[in-house]
């Protein structure tokens, strides 16, 4: 497989291009010559990487090469960027290290699930942004932390009937006065879902961890790679996907054969080898670091699979140019087994739950006016969806593309056997 330098990119399109320009460059190689700075730290800002872009330009590069060639005001702004996250941080963590006392007091096991446990495997941990501390809690002492959680001032925002049987974590938690939202889980995941992490498997690995003296859990570093790779491609879909690309590079860093061989191991397991060789592919091509060969063959699907270039073109609406909103429920539905289990996947996409409406449209569950959103559903995914349809109904390259993609990501996941058979939706071979 070639480093990204070596690639063929002039096929790949200008935003996938400029997600390698970035990825280079985090990966300390020099920008060009004629570098759009700006363009590049703008890039960098809206996938929250500005801070570990200007560590790369200053702390990470050597004494003769900080700021090469970066224009001072975008050195400013980044800089700027690094110390506003160090601030947050400071605050995330104090509001952890408070959430972790109480839940130390209460006699319930807490391991903190990305973030901050992320965050400890960087230079910095400033370097690492979050925006909600998440938290996994044994399930049958769920209702102990969430009642620690109120004696700290805590309350969920959202009805729990609904979202308990759609998500797998309690509805985030807030103050009054401000601070990160909490999410209590019990599980990373929906075992009926593509692939899956057992939660016993995931307690009986995990790892001891302190934070400003205060004890806690993490996930092992294994299983904290394959959560990584799970939520990018199966919850996320790879929208999004630039930063968790720098989690994967940070934990694997000083990854020994043993680790390797663990994550493959595992990834079959538990029927993760698709998102995990997805996003370790991406690794290699984005971020130009190599992964050891034997685990990309033990992980590598069965069958012909797309190559290096087809695989970029998934990393496109984390450029910042997602050309169209395209439904999830709408892609299943056009993907998952016969007409009448894609109708039912659709209705039941369509017309929600009483509590799941309540929860969406913020009406009591109780009220009359449920009814009257029932009547409007149609037209408010109409609303959020319909352009986009219409434009692909239209061939308008930018939508037809974003449905493609996600057709074929679908595909993809469910290892659908005719994923070859349509030629407006093959993608490149190897």
């Amino acid at each position: 497989m070639s480093a990204p330098g070596d690639s063929d990119t002039s096929r790949l399109g200008e935003p996938v291009e400029r997600l390698l320009r970035l990825g280079r460059i985090l990966a300390g190689c020099p920008g060009a010559p004629d570098e759009d700075w700006a363009a590049i730290a703008g890039l960098a800002r809206g996938q929250g990487l500005s801070p570990l872009l200007f560590w790369r330009l200053n702390e990470g590069a050597s004494a003769n090469e900080q700021g090469q060639g970066v224009p001072g005001k975008v050195m400013d702004k980044l800089r700027a960027d690094l110390f506003a996250a160090a601030a947050q941080g400071l605050s995330a963590e104090q509001q952890l290290v408070t959430v972790l006392a109480a839940l130390s007091e209460a006699k319930v096991p807490a391991m903190v699930i990305k973030g901050a446990a992320l965050g400890a495997f960087y230079p910095d941990a400033a370097l690492r942004l979050y925006g909600d501390i998440d938290i996994m809690v044994p399930e049958v002492q769920l209702d102990a932390a969430e009642r620690a959680l109120n004696r700290l001032g805590y309350q969920g925002y959202a009805s729990q009937g609904w979202w308990l049987d759609h998500f797998h974590h309690l509805p985030p938690m807030v103050q009054d006065g401000g601070g990160l939202p909490i999410e209590l889980h019990w599980r990373l995941d929906y075992e009926e879902e593509k692939g899956r992490l057992p939660v016993d498997d995931l307690w009986a690995r995990a790892a001891s961890w302190t934070i400003q003296d205060q004890t806690a859990l993490r996930l092992d570093m294994v299983d904290m790679v394959l959560h990584l790779c799970r939520h990018a491609v199966v919850q996320h879909r790879v929208h999004g996907a630039f930063r968790s690309l720098c989690d994967l590079a940070q934990v694997t860093e000083e990854w020994k054969d043993a680790q390797w061989e663990a994550l493959a191991r595992r990834a079959v397991d538990y029927g993760l080898a698709r998102p995990t060789y997805l996003m370790l592919v991406l690794v290699e091509q984005v971020l130009n670091r190599p992964v050891p060969a034997r685990t990309m063959e033990a992980l590598r699907p069965a069958g012909p699979i797309p190559g290096p270039q087809e695989l970029m073109r998934q990393l496109v609406g984390s450029g910042g140019d997602r050309p169209a909103t395209i439904s999830v429920g709408a892609v299943q539905a056009a993907v998952g087994g016969p007409p009448a289990a894609r109708l039912r996947h659709l209705m039941r996409s369509l017309f929600l739950p009483r509590d799941g409406m309540a929860m969406v449209y913020d009406i009591p569950p109780d009220s009359p006016r449920i009814w009257l959103a029932y009547l409007w559903r149609p037209i408010d995914l109409l609303r959020r969806y319909g352009l986009s349809a219409w434009r692909a109904l239209r061939g308008e390259q930018g939508a037809q593309e974003a449905w493609r993609r996600e057709v074929w990501l679908e595909r993809w996941l469910r290892a659908v056997p005719d994923l070859d058979e349509a030629d407006d939706e093959r993608p490149e071979w190897t």
